[in-house]
């Protein structure tokens, strides 16, 4: 199980029995996961940066930013942003009385993130930036979530 597995995985989340795979996979290979979709969505912007510094002349001030602030930056960003994501999926959980914790949910908000994050990539590999492509991620990841927390067993009454 690695990168590739993982990512094939998350590509067929819609499907009801992946949810479950999404467990079992390694605490190594999620964080290699983290970092990829990390990658994917800074790196447009970092080679953006670069290559602005390298057309100014001021490549030797920025190298310094791009290849320690920058992803330092990005990296706590993600896990602030993916922090406060889980915590939606805390909401839907509340409101759907589901058993899980919040370490689940955390994960499962990033496998979650897969398809809105290729879609973000790619437009913003094309230059296109609109509120209208994160409100269809947004909505995107919603779908997933919600699938994916209806799809644990309800709290029982005791």
């Amino acid at each position: 199980m690695g990168l590739v597995h993982t990512l094939k995985i998350n590509l067929l989340l819609p499907v009801k029995r992946n949810y479950f795979q999404l467990n079992r996979i390694k605490t190594r290979d999620f964080f290699i996961y983290i970092v990829f979709l990390h990658l994917l969505i800074s790196l447009p912007n970092g080679i953006r940066l670069v290559s602005n510094s390298v057309r100014n002349g001021d490549f030797a001030t920025e190298v310094l930013l791009v290849l320690f602030v920058y992803p330092l930056f990005i990296i706590l960003l993600g896990i602030s942003g993916i922090s406060l994501l889980a915590l939606v999926g805390m909401i839907m959980k509340a409101v759907a009385k589901r058993k899980l914790v919040y370490q689940l949910l955390w994960k499962m908000t990033v496998y979650s993130l897969t398809y809105p994050v290729l879609l973000y990539a790619f437009f913003d590999l094309l230059g296109i930036r609109h509120g209208v492509v994160n409100l269809v991620g947004l909505i995107i990841f919603i779908t997933i979530l919600l699938n994916i927390v209806l799809a644990y067993p309800k709290i029982k009454k005791t």
